[in-house]
């Protein structure tokens, strides 16, 4: 288990100029109204994270990327137990949430279901590259491969705010930490969700079990195979190993602290999204696990 770590960053209503920029062109290319964790605790590192985009962006606009996203999201599934707690259910009758209400958290879990499998596989790239591995620059399947996506959130994505960990009461505090604990970081989805503590507070004994299981296990180390692999067959090349980020001005300690978020973020994303597809099986039943978020959309 890694040791828990407070991410710096740079939230997107702090964000000015080049950030700011880059991280509306994020929304729009990887279609999402969230800037995730990993690229807000990358901007830090200016000169780094403009590098990186520039460098990631061809490869995330096309079809290639996210097909590759959606076989990872399938991979991202764990076994699930016969026993799946029917927690939309006990909200609805102990807590008095409306239809609406359980769309409410499940419209959460979808953003970061959509978001998770293209971060792992661009955080992938990243790591790769700067650990000097040849990713991308590799000859399409087809030229269907390289067809452009179409940009912006989908229509019916939230725009959801973030709970401040550090102003919930004790009882989330101490999910929160517990999460932390399990994942190695408290990723922005359960901050999301800290808008709906009832349905953490009864979801957490249940994947608490769940991450104890082998299956769980392997579908993480699975999903960060599928990942690294994916990042590989990238057809733009991904040009930031050490060296050239040596040459954009940063020094060698900057350099380290960026590959150890990039290994944090291997860690925590798959353990995280393997988590919200046991969190939707339990709010809404398994049956909607492996729907694509946002489909046709």
């Amino acid at each position: 288990m890694m040791k828990p770590v407070a991410f710096d960053e740079i939230t997107e209503s702090s964000a000015t100029g080049k950030v700011s920029a880059i991280y509306e062109d994020m929304r729009q290319v990887l279609r999402s109204t969230q800037v995730n964790l990993i690229y807000r605790t990358l901007a830090v590192h200016e000169n780094y994270f403009c590098a990186a985009w520039e460098a990631l962006r061809p490869n995330a606009s096309i079809a290639y990327f996210e097909r590759c996203a959606d076989n990872l999201r399938m991979r991202m599934a764990p076994p699930m137990p016969p026993d799946v707690p029917d927690i939309g259910e006990e909200l609805e009758d102990d807590c008095g949430y409306s239809p609406q209400d359980i769309d409410a958290v499940d419209g959460v879990l979808d953003i970061y279901n959509d978001a998770n499998p293209k971060n792992l596989i661009l955080v992938a790239a990243l790591k790769g590259a700067l650990n000097g591995m040849k990713i991308g620059g590799i000859r399409p399947g087809s030229e269907a491969d390289t067809d452009a996506l179409p940009t912006g959130p989908p229509a019916s994505m939230r725009a959801e705010s973030l709970v401040d960990p550090a102003g919930v009461d004790d009882s989330l505090g101490a999910l929160y930490e517990e999460v932390r604990e399990a994942t190695g970081g408290l990723g922005s989805v359960w901050r999301a969700l800290g808008h709906h503590p009832a349905f953490l507070e009864r979801v957490w004994p249940f994947l608490k079990e769940e991450m104890a299981k082998a299956g769980y296990h392997i579908t993480v180390t699975q999903a960060q195979g599928a990942a690294a692999a994916a990042a590989q067959e990238f057809p733009f090349a991904v040009d930031l190993s050490r060296e050239r980020v040596a040459a954009l001005g940063l020094s060698e300690s900057e350099i380290d602290m960026i590959d150890q978020k990039l290994d944090r973020f291997i860690h925590l994303i798959p353990r995280t999204n393997t988590l919200v597809l046991l969190m939707k099986a339990a709010l809404v039943g398994e049956g909607r696990v492996r729907r694509k978020p946002f489909e046709g959309e």
